[in-house]
C-alpha cells in the first residue's frame, strides 16, 4: 500500500501542478478577453468572474499541492486534506473523477489509516 501512496502523492503534485497553471490561464485569459470588447459592462463582470474562478482553483490546487507533499512524508493531516480534495476532483471528468476515485480509495484504505496512525505517534 506504501506505493500506492507514493502514487497518489505524485500524481496529486502533477494534477495540482497543472491546476495552477489553469489558473493562470483563467485569470489572464478572463482579463484580456473581458477587457478586448471594450464594454465597461463586461470589463467589470468579465474581470471578477475570471478573477473568482482562478482563485477557486488556485486555491484547492495550492492545498493539493502541498498536502502531495506533505502525503509523501507520511502526515496524517495531509491524508484528510487530500480526501477533501479527491471529493472535489470527483467532478473533473474523466480524470478528475479516475484520480478522485482511486485516492479515496487508497486513502480510505485499512492498512493506509494504519500507517498513517502508526507515524502520527
Amino acid at each position: 500500500m506504501r506505493t500506492h501512496i507514493k502514487v497518489v502523492g505524485l500524481v496529486n503534485l502533477l494534477y495540482s501542478a497543472i491546476g495552477l497553471l489553469m489558473a493562470a490561464g483563467a485569470l489572464f485569459g478572463g482579463l484580456f478577453s473581458s477587457l478586448a470588447t471594450l464594454n465597461p459592462v463586461v470589463m467589470v463582470v468579465g474581470t471578477v468572474t475570471s478573477a473568482v474562478v482562478a482563485v477557486i482553483i488556485g486555491v484547492i490546487s495550492l492545498f493539493g499541492l502541498l498536502a502531495g507533499l506533505a502525503l509523501l512524508n507520511h502526515q496524517n493531516w495531509a491524508r484528510w486534506v487530500i480526501l477533501f480534495v479527491s471529493v472535489l476532483r470527483l467532478f473533473r471528468w474523466p480524470f478528475g473523477t479516475l484520480f478522485g476515485g482511486y485516492s479515496i480509495w487508497v486513502l480510505t484504505h485499512r492498512e493506509t489509516r494504519d500507517i498513517f496512525a502508526a507515524n502520527s505517534r
